[in-house]
């Protein structure tokens, strides 16, 4: 090491290539990072300006109004749809997290025979295409003579999403320190209260990523949706691809900034709480 640094003060013009060569990877890094930001972003703000359209078509900008949002409120059927879509994510979300949570657990804390059948089982529909779930699923409901509706989307969304929220539990769970839980065992506390006071307070954080993961799969889906929606369920994707039939207004670019809002805040609020118990534990 000694060596190769009198080598580079031997010999200046060295040093300035490699100090160039430095500057022009940082700034490769940097352009790289920002096209990629871009090419994320700019579809979103795109459909957010685009939102305030005065024009019917979605492409053409015919000058700035607000009608459109006005329009999206008073437009019954988006709402039905929303309110539908939040009421199976939100269902499946926290079914899946939960379940997810204890999968995870076990796959992680216990040790039985077919260990690695059962996890391969549960991450199955990950490599299964979507299009094949929802067929089966279908058949399955038509099989036991279940109605098609708010049950058979739940269902459907959390065979769909269960396997993500395994996953990301499954990894805080692997990153957990064994000693504080034997340590609350030694001290007399039972398996619930090691539960309730050390594991599930540690797990927090990737319980939450679960929640929010699963909670925007379900609301996004397209494919399950439309095999396992019944009469008075159209949930939001299968109501905006009937409006392809009729064309497509900034209405639509409305209701997506509403959404894009509402997840932004909502995002916010959860890293905030995060990001304050870091900070307030970091004091500590």
């Amino acid at each position: 090491m000694s060596i190769r640094i009198a080598q580079v003060q031997k010999n200046p013009m060295r040093t300035i290539l490699v100090r160039i060569q430095n500057i022009i990877g940082t700034q490769f890094v940097t352009a790289l990072t920002i096209l990629a930001y871009l090419f994320l972003f700019t579809p979103l703000i795109i459909l957010i300006i685009y939102s305030f359209n005065a024009s019917h078509s979605t492409a053409v900008w015919s000058g700035f109004s607000i009608n459109w949002y006005g329009v999206l409120f008073k437009d019954r059927y988006i709402f039905n749809a929303l309110r539908n879509s939040l009421i199976v994510a939100g269902s499946a979300a926290l079914i899946s997290t939960v379940l997810g949570t204890f999968a995870a657990l076990v796959l992680v804390r216990r040790q039985f025979k077919g260990k690695a059948i059962f996890s391969t089982l549960m991450l199955s529909p990950l490599v299964l295409p979507e299009i094949v779930l929802g067929v089966a699923f279908l058949v399955f409901m038509v099989f036991l003579n279940i109605r098609l509706g708010y049950f058979s989307l739940i269902m459907a969304h959390i065979i769909l999403t269960l396997p993500y929220s395994t996953l990301i539990v499954r990894a805080s769970a692997n990153g957990l320190d064994r000693a504080l839980e034997e340590a609350a065992a030694d001290l007399g506390a039972d398996e619930v209260k090691v539960f309730r006071y050390i594991t599930l307070p540690l797990l927090v954080s990737g319980i939450m990523a679960a929640f929010l993961l699963t909670f925007t799969i379900s609301l996004d889906d397209f494919v399950m949706s439309m095999f396992t929606a019944g009469v008075g369920t159209t949930t939001l994707p299968l109501q905006i691809f009937s409006l392809l039939k009729v064309g497509i207004t900034p209405e639509i670019n409305a209701l997506g900034t509403v959404l894009i809002i509402f997840n932004v805040a909502l995002v916010l609020l959860i890293g905030g709480q995060q990001l304050r118990r870091v900070m307030g534990g970091a004091a500590a």
